[in-house]
């Protein structure tokens, strides 16, 4: 598990995490102080998951032909300018615009980067692998409002942007120079085939793929519901920047401690189960902050909601990696980006409407009740299903794929996804 190339994913998406979690609670209030209300502070929280969700797909792609490396390094080098371009914003229109920037650096880097590790993954050790994985994006997450929060006090907005710069630039040259062109392919040595340019309808049709899909997008309406407002409901009741960013921490700190360990069950148990569980400790938390008005009761509640959030992202990222092989593991988590970047969308903009017409905690209760009804339509979908690798065969694509070893007639095989 930890090798080069596994170890220098980590660390490059645990900057690059760090990075954009330090600007994304304070964008909200950051408009609202340019003069951006209600719809307005939603969707400049949420405008790049727009980008998000029209490019997310083609990159996850795109890299499934062309291989993973270009288009990491591209992705972080796009949030490095839009960092940037904060810093000359004079209204909450502009930042928007850098921020839809930043929605393509989303697709190439996050995307990207889970199908270059779900390349290596051993089959049957899904969850394990990516339970590790992912606890750079989850404790980066949660380091960066924290750090934030120190800067923004002591120095203002600007230190922030700035930080969110040198951190993606950094990333960016350790992807450069350290992680090989291309990931080893374990699925050709354990006898999976390689499977891709599948169309995404041909994906699609498979209940797998397409419950995974929608489980992200479900999850990430709620988010997009409710993230964009924890921090103005936190400035509301009067507490400062630096304890906005530990609350942020508190969910990120829970999942990140409870993710290595989940992962082992997801590789176990039921992975529905796990999911259907998950989704609905979160969905009863997102409502509970809706409830109460100061931050004691808050912080606990985010940390309830990074375990419940931790078993379903888990156990669904396993399936992901499961339908990836069925279908391209670049267009799988293409099309999971997709559905996340659509989710934030919808989500963000409903949280907004929620809170013009009903006030500021409905958007929790609409949040949570989004979130638990995604629970019988993702177990409807995948009832049957297998969720094993050993018990999927790969679909098969409409031309010939060719999938002879490396040094074979027929051209060699770059694990990465080049021909």
């Amino acid at each position: 598990m930890f090798s080069r190339p596994f170890l220098v994913l980590y660390a490059a998406v645990f900057v690059g995490t760090m990075g954009i979690s330090m600007v994304s609670p304070l964008l909200p209030v950051y408009a609202e102080n340019l003069g951006a209300t209600g719809i307005w502070i939603g969707l400049t929280f949420s405008i790049f998951a727009v980008t998000q969700t029209i490019f997310g797909p083609f990159v996850g792609k795109w890299s499934d032909r062309y291989g993973r490396k270009p288009f990491i390094i591209a992705g972080l080098l796009l949030y490095c300018v839009a960092a940037l371009g904060y810093l000359t914003a004079s209204s909450f229109i502009q930042v928007m615009a850098f921020r839809a920037l930043s929605g393509v650096g989303t697709s190439m880097i996050f995307s990207v980067a889970r199908a270059y590790i779900g390349d290596m993954v051993p089959p049957g050790h899904e969850g394990r692998w990516f339970g590790l994985f992912q606890t750079a994006d989850i404790v980066g997450f949660g380091i960066g409002p924290l750090i934030a929060g120190v800067l923004r006090s002591v120095t203002g907005f600007d230190s922030v942007f700035i930080a969110m710069a040198c951190l993606m630039a950094s990333s960016a040259a350790i992807v450069a120079t350290l992680l090989p062109r291309h990931s080893r392919d374990e699925r050709l040595a354990s006898g999976f085939e390689r499977v891709k340019d599948l169309s995404f309808s041909v994906a699609m049709h498979d209940r797998l793929v397409t419950a995974v899909t929608l489980n992200m997008a479900l999850v990430s309406m709620s988010f997009g519901a409710t993230f964009s407002f924890i921090a103005v409901k936190l400035e509301a009741i009067a507490v400062g920047p630096v304890l906005i960013g530990v609350a942020f921490g508190m969910e990120s700190l829970s999942s990140g401690i409870s993710q290595p360990f989940l992962g082992r069950l997801a590789d176990r148990f039921d992975r529905r189960l796990l999911v259907a569980g998950g989704l609905v400790v979160s969905a009863s938390v997102l409502a509970g902050v809706g409830l109460v008005n100061s931050l004691g009761p808050v912080m606990l509640l985010l940390l309830g909601l990074g375990v419940g959030n931790s078993i379903a992202m888990v156990a669904g990222g396993a399936l992901q990696i499961v339908a990836g092989r069925r279908a391209g593991m670049g267009t799988v988590i293409g099309l999971g980006s997709a559905g996340n970047g659509a989710g934030i969308v919808f989500g963000s903009v409903a949280g907004g409407v929620f809170v013009d017409q009903f006030g500021l905690d409905a958007t929790f209760f609409f949040g949570g009740a989004a979130m638990l009804a995604g629970v019988p339509l993702f177990l409807f979908l995948t009832r049957g299903m297998p969720t094993r690798e050993e018990e999927v065969p790969p679909m098969r694509p409409k031309r010939p794929v060719d999938i002879s070893p490396p040094g074979v007639l027929g051209g060699d095989v770059h694990p990465g996804g080049g021909v």
